[in-house]
C-alpha cells in the first residue's frame, strides 16, 4: 500500500503540475517539511514527494496533496484523478484483507480440532493411563467375553460392584497407584468416557479406594444395569477451578502496535478520552482526538479524525472498532462506519493491572534507552520554561529518575503553562542523539496548574475526560 499510496503522490497528483502550481504547493508544505527559501527553490518533485511520503504516512500523504490541490485553481481533473486512484488502492487492500483472514481462522480451527484429538486420545491424568493399560491387559488374558460391571457408589463413598467375576480377579484386588491430591475426580472422569468408547464387551470395572486404601467390590448387579451411567460423585470446591477465568501470565507494559489496514473487528473497552482539538493551523475544520482502550489483555492508542464519534468513546464503555489503520504504535479511525455500539449490558473483565499500566506515565530513565521515533504519552512537572521564539517553546520536564528537554511548535506554544505546573502530553515524538521529545502535527498538551493556581481559567479545547 505504501508504494500505491507513493505511485498516485507522484505521477497523478505533482508530475501535472506546471512550474507556478508546484511553487504554490511547496509554499503550503514549507511548515510541515520544514522548507528553507532555498530548498523551495532547488527541490524537484520527486524531492518532495519523497518528503511527503516520509512524513505523511501511506493514504495520509495522498490526502494531505488532495486538501492542497482542492484550493488551486484549473486542478478539478487532476483531483478528480487522485482521488479515483485513491478510491482504487482502498478497496482493493480493503478486499485483500479479508481473504487471509478468514483463511487464518480456518486453519486455526482445524488445528485446534486435531489437537484437541490428540490430547483427548493420549492425556495421562495422574493414575489413570496405568489403569487403562491394566485393564486392556487383563480382559485380553481372560480370553473370555464375560461383560464386567461397572461401579456404582455405595452409602460410604465406595464404589459397590458385583457381577460374573473370575476366579483370578476374585482372589487377587487389582493394584492401584497411590492416591495423590486431585487425582480421584480426574480418575472418575477418564473412567467414563472409556466406558464410552470401547467396546461393551470388553468393559471392566475401575474400582475405587475405600477407607482403608483397599479397593470395594461387594453386591450383586443385573446386565441392565449397564445401560445406566455411572453415579459421579458430589462436586467438591477444589474441583470448580476449571471454571474459572485464567489470568493473564504477563500484563503487557506498552501499547500494542498493528500496521496497515485492518478488516477485522476488534470489541474494546473505552479507558479515556481528550475533547476535540484542531491540529492544523491552516484548516481549522480539521479536528481530531485521542483515546486509550484495552481489550482482555492489551490496551492501544487511537487516533480518531472523525469528531462526530466523540459520543461512542465514553470510558468504560464497549464499542468495536474495524477497518482501521494501523500506524507508528496507534490505531487511526477515519469513517464513522468503523466504530460500532455493542449490547448496553456488555461488561468486559479487564485487569486492574492491566488497566494501570495503560494510564501509566513512562520514566524518563526509560525514555534515554528507547527508540528514536517512538511515541510518548504521559504527565510531567515543568523545570524550566523557555521561549526560543514565537512559534517555538522549551520545557524542561523531569520526575524522580531524571530531565528531558520538550520542544513545542506552531499552536501548542499558546497554552498557559509556567514552570511548577504539569503537562499531560500525548503523541510526542522521541527524537535526537539526546533523547528530547518534540510536538508533531497530531500532538495534544493539556495544562495542570498546581493547587493555589486552581482559580486560573484554562483553555477549554484542552480538558481532557476520565473515568472516574
Amino acid at each position: 500500500m505504501e508504494t500505491e499510496c507513493k505511485r498516485i503522490l507522484l505521477l497523478k497528483g505533482l508530475q501535472p503540475l506546471n512550474d507556478d502550481q508546484f511553487s504554490m504547493v511547496k509554499s503550503l508544505l514549507d511548515s510541515d517539511l520544514g522548507l528553507t527559501p532555498k530548498m523551495k527553490e532547488d527541490y524537484s518533485k520527486v524531492k518532495i514527494a519523497d518528503m511527503m511520503h516520509k512524513k505523511f504516512q501511506g493514504i495520509l500523504c495522498v490526502n494531505k496533496l488532495l486538501r492542497l490541490l482542492k484550493d488551486i485553481e484549473g486542478l478539478g481533473d487532476t483531483v478528480k484523478a487522485i482521488q479515483n486512484e485513491k478510491r482504487k488502492v482502498m478497496k482493493k487492500y480493503k478486499t485483500q484483507g479479508l481473504a487471509p483472514v478468514k483463511k487464518r481462522k480456518q486453519e486455526a480451527s482445524s488445528t485446534d480440532e486435531s489437537t484437541s484429538t490428540a490430547n483427548k486420545a493420549s492425556r495421562p491424568v495422574d493414575g489413570t493411563l496405568v489403569s487403562k493399560k491394566r485393564k486392556t491387559k487383563t480382559t485380553s488374558n481372560g480370553k473370555s467375553n464375560k461383560t464386567q460391571p461397572t461401579p456404582e457408589w455405595g452409602q460410604l463413598g465406595q464404589p459397590a460392584v458385583t457381577g460374573a467375576l473370575s476366579p483370578t480377579s476374585s482372589s487377587q484386588p487389582p493394584r492401584m497407584p497411590p492416591s495423590t491430591p486431585g487425582s480421584s475426580f480426574s480418575t472418575k472422569k477418564t473412567e467414563t468416557q472409556t466406558i464410552k468408547t470401547e467396546k461393551f464387551e470388553m468393559m471392566q470395572p475401575m474400582p475405587e479406594w475405600g477407607q482403608l486404601g483397599q479397593p470395594s467390590v461387594t453386591g450383586a448387579l443385573s446386565p441392565a444395569s449397564f445401560s445406566q451411567p455411572p453415579r459421579m460423585p458430589p462436586s467438591t470446591p477444589g474441583s470448580s477451578f476449571s471454571t474459572k477465568k485464567p489470568r493473564l501470565k504477563s500484563v503487557p507494559t506498552k501499547a500494542s502496535r498493528e500496521e496497515g489496514l485492518q478488516t477485522c473487528a476488534k470489541e474494546v473497552m473505552v479507558l479515556k478520552a481528550t475533547e476535540p482539538f484542531a491540529y492544523d493551523v491552516i484548516d481549522e475544520e480539521r479536528k481530531m482526538f485521542h483515546a486509550t482502550v484495552v481489550t482482555e489483555s492489551q490496551f492501544f492508542r487511537v487516533k480518531v479524525f472523525h469528531v462526530g464519534l466523540k459520543d461512542k468513546f465514553i470510558p468504560k464503555r464497549v464499542i468495536t472498532l474495524a477497518d482501521y489503520i494501523g500506524r507508528n504504535g496507534f490505531l487511526e479511525v477515519y469513517n464513522v462506519s468503523s466504530v460500532s455500539d455493542v449490547s448496553a449490558d456488555r461488561k468486559m473483565e479487564v485487569s486492574s493491572r492491566l488497566i494501570q499500566n495503560a494510564n501509566a506515565t513512562p520514566k524518563i530513565k526509560d525514555l534515554h534507552s528507547e527508540e528514536p521515533g517512538t511515541f510518548v504519552s504521559g504527565v510531567y512537572q515543568v523545570h524550566k520554561k523557555m521561549v526560543l521564539d514565537q512559534c517555538i517553546t522549551l520545557y524542561e520536564i523531569q520526575d524522580d529518575t531524571g530531565k528531558m528537554n520538550v520542544l513545542v511548535y506552531g499552536r501548542l506554544t499558546k497554552v498557559n503553562c509556567e514552570e511548577g505546573d504539569k503537562l499531560t502530553l500525548i503523541c510526542f515524538e522521541l527524537s535526537g542523539d539526546t533523547r528530547q521529545l518534540r510536538s508533531v502535527t497530531h500532538s495534544f498538551i493539556k495544562v495542570i496548574k498546581p493547587r493555589k493556581n486552581k482559580k486560573q481559567q484554562l483553555n477549554p479545547d484542552l480538558d481532557m475526560k476520565t473515568p472516574a
